[in-house]
């Protein structure tokens, strides 16, 4: 029965027409409910997905601003980035803008950077003033992290004369950046005055700030653990903790004070924050970064450098122990500067030693031709003799008979000099002196006495003296005045005497890479005819036992950028071959020589992190001294002016916390007991004796000469530790009567790894 229902339904449908359009129809009215939405969610995909994907390419561009920007400030490339106004790291008001060179994602990111003032509650300072407070070095602040829980504040004042108890402390701030904590812990709790302070710790720009206000003001020998001495130094301590262990934090530190009207303020420049925004399309990213570096204070400067230099003066065959052949020039190759380095100073020095200057008036001592002498002079066998007998002071005097003209001639150029000697007994005593005198207007006037020399003299000397300002006139006289000689057997003799003028030879030839340049009103200019000098825009010449010797220097920066090796992108690196010549310079004496030297001062990624100090006074050192070479009334000289910072995590790779080098002019080489000690010990230039380092040769010089030597302070040696602000230099001769030599220049150069923190904020904007 069912078999038959089944078959007749079946057979039924079969026999029914139209059942597929029925289907058809109703999946189109289905299809045509759910296809417009359907395609509308499309439509809406494809345009989210081009949203995104422009959104996405404006975000990447405008975080390639950021990076560049980062990249720009860890290696210290904002005054070479920024001319128009130029780049000021004490300006925190002026925002500074750039764009990428190169589109990214077809878009180009627009970036501007700014310096962010960070001391709380204090108002920004304009850049003169900053500058004028932090490059004075008078109050320096600065910071460590001595162990990985605590931190050090250190603050050294140099008064003035008279200021020693006039500083007051207001206030003293330290900001930690994001993820470090203050833990308490601060040694001013320990102070006398420590009633007067108030303590304060506050969520500031990102991290945190602690101040310690002091009401009423303190006095600067209260605070911290106080040290009484040159510079006055106290330390602030206290502890902290990080979300890290084991990271070190960059901290901004400062000191408000009161009592010394040109340091009102002063804080830690190792640690600058930036504010740095980037935007492309319509994407703007706002961060903020650190920088930690070595401070730039007075003349330092940022980069390294690379000194190279000869001899203009060799042993030509005759007395190893003196220099007897003149050279026309000498070369040296500069070949190791990164590729991608820029130049930014350069600077030659030259310097020799002359004989005599060029006389202007000149007389044997033969007769009294050209002098009006007292009774007390004769004539002996061709020199001047005197002793006293009897008779008025005038029978003492020995004067010039004629007047000469010595206004036309430039400031401290004019020398006067003879031979003087006494009777061959020695029995002179201190009150027996040759003395002598100027006037400028012909003889009416008479400057005080000047003492030629008193008591007994062992042999022969030459003695040199400049003529000061105030006398060198139109109508110069000068005179020997007799003292004492009174006694028998007590002679004074006078021979070769002379004025003269002593100048430097201020004018060189000059080639970089084999053709000679020159400056045309400041413009580098290539000579191809080979006749233009350079000419030096300072010089100096310095009295020796015999004769005097000279330096003179140039900056020649333009010329180097101009005409040195090329690098990766048309950049002037500073390689290169430097050739010197046509230096004067008398030959054939135990003090002969000639040289010259070009210090090259670059910035290049690879070398970040340097800071240079120059010192260039001319100093001579007659032998059996430790040269006053800052001129300070002590032995030897302190270096000041720079803090040392932490040391690098790599020593390894950085292993020396200070570099110097120094030209010393030094014709001889056979002289020991001349050395080098930096805060106590002695240094070696490489190649020899401890105590034999001025030997006129030098590691990389082709001639014997000179003296251009290196020498390297490491960090394992705890000559120099993190925080020092001073380092004693003693540059020491210990032969009496041969070893002299002059110091022409020392660069010194520190040392620090310089570290771009993470952003301490990274904000996007955009629609």
């Amino acid at each position: 029965m069912i078999k038959k229902v089944k078959t007749g339904l079946l057979k039924r449908l079969r026999e029914e027409k139209g059942q597929a359009l029925i289907m058809v129809l109703a999946l189109l009215m289905i299809g045509s409910l759910t296809l417009p939405p359907v395609l509308s969610h499309i439509s809406t995909a494809l345009k989210t997905g081009q949203v995104y994907k422009s959104k996405t390419d404006e975000l990447y561009a405008a975080d390639s601003g950021i990076e560049d920007a980062l990249w720009q400030i860890q290696y210290d490339r904002l005054a070479i980035l920024f001319s128009e106004p130029a780049y000021d790291t004490y300006d925190y008001s002026t925002v500074w803008s750039y764009s990428l060179s190169e589109p990214i994602n077809n878009l180009t990111a627009n970036v501007s950077i700014q310096n962010v003032w960070i001391p709380k509650d204090v108002t920004p300072l304009s850049p003169a003033e900053a500058r004028s407070i932090i490059e004075s070095n008078k109050l320096m602040v600065a910071g460590t992290a001595p162990g990985g829980t605590s931190y050090q504040i250190k603050v050294n004042f140099y008064p003035d004369e008279g200021e020693e108890d006039d500083l007051k402390v207001n206030s003293l701030g330290i900001w930690l950046p994001l993820g470090f904590h203050y833990a308490g812990n601060c040694n001013l709790e320990d102070d006398p005055g420590s009633d007067n302070y108030s303590e304060s710790v506050t969520d500031y720009a990102g991290g945190e700030a602690i101040v310690w206000t002091f009401s009423p003001p303190v006095d600067f020998s209260s605070v911290g653990d106080f040290v009484d001495g040159t510079p006055m130094t106290t330390d602030i301590t206290f502890g902290y903790t990080s979300d890290q262990p084991g990271d070190t934090p960059t901290t901004i530190s400062w000191m408000v004070t009161s009592g010394v009207s040109d340091v009102p303020l002063s804080w830690d420049i190792d640690t600058r924050i930036f504010k740095v925004t980037s935007a492309a399309g319509d994407i703007q990213i706002e961060a903020y970064a650190s920088r930690c570096e070595l401070r730039k204070m007075g003349a330092a400067i940022a980069g390294d450098y690379r000194a190279v230099g000869n001899s203009l003066m060799i042993d030509g065959g005759g007395s190893p122990e003196v220099r007897d052949e003149l050279l026309d020039s000498s070369d040296a190759e500069i070949s190791d500067i990164p590729s991608s380095a820029d130049v930014i100073a350069a600077f030659l020095y030259w310097s020799g030693w002359l004989a005599a200057g060029t006389p202007m008036w000149q007389d044997d001592c033969s007769n009294f031709g050209e002098w009006i002498a007292g009774s007390c002079w004769n004539i002996d066998s061709g020199h001047f003799r005197s002793h006293y007998s009897s008779g008025p002071q005038s029978t003492r005097y020995c004067t010039m008979k004629d007047s000469l003209d010595l206004s036309s001639y430039p400031s401290g150029s004019v020398r006067v000099g003879w031979t003087h000697w006494e009777e061959w007994d020695w029995q002179l005593e201190p009150d027996d002196a040759l003395i002598y005198q100027f006037s400028g207007d012909g003889g009416n006037s008479w400057s005080a006495n000047f003492t030629a020399f008193a008591d007994d003299l062992w042999w022969p000397v030459s003695y040199i003296d400049t003529i000061p300002d105030e006398y060198k006139t139109n109508n110069f006289k000068f005179r020997f005045n007799l003292e004492g000689f009174g006694g028998d057997d007590e002679y004074c003799y006078v021979d070769d005497f002379f004025i003269a003028e002593f100048k430097a030879d201020e004018s060189v030839i000059f080639k970089i890479n084999g053709d000679q340049v020159y400056l045309d009103g400041g413009v580098p200019e290539i000579d191809p005819f080979g006749i233009e000098e350079i000419t030096a825009t300072e010089s100096s010449i310095l009295d020796n036992d015999y004769g005097f010797s000279y330096a003179c220097n140039l900056d020649v920066t333009s010329l180097v950028k101009a005409f040195s090796d090329l690098g990766d992108e048309e950049n002037h690196t500073g390689n290169g071959e430097y050739t010197v010549g046509s230096v004067d310079a008398t030959t054939g004496d135990l003090l002969s020589y000639a040289g010259w030297s070009l210090i090259v001062i670059y910035s290049s990624p690879e070398t970040a992190g340097h800071q240079l100090y120059l010192y260039d006074d001319f100093a001579f050192n007659g032998g059996n001294e430790n040269l006053d070479f800052d001129d300070d009334g002590e032995p030897g000289g302190i270096i000041t002016g720079f803090v040392v910072p932490d040391p690098p995590e790599d020593l390894g790779q950085y292993p020396n916390a200070a570099t110097l080098t120094c030209f010393v002019g030094d014709g001889d080489y056979q002289y020991y007991g001349d050395y080098l000690r930096f805060n106590g010990t002695k240094l070696s230039d490489g190649e020899g004796s401890l105590d034999n380092v001025w030997d006129s040769k030098s590691i990389g010089m082709e001639e014997e000469g000179v003296d251009i030597d290196t020498f390297y302070v490491t960090w394992a040696s705890g000559l120099l530790e993190a925080g020092a602000t001073t380092a004693q230099l003693d540059m020491v001769s210990g032969w009496p009567d041969y070893d002299h030599w002059n110091l022409i220049y020392i660069i010194l150069s520190f040392r620090s790894e310089t570290v771009t923190g993470s952003t301490v904020h990274y904000v996007i904007h955009g629609t």
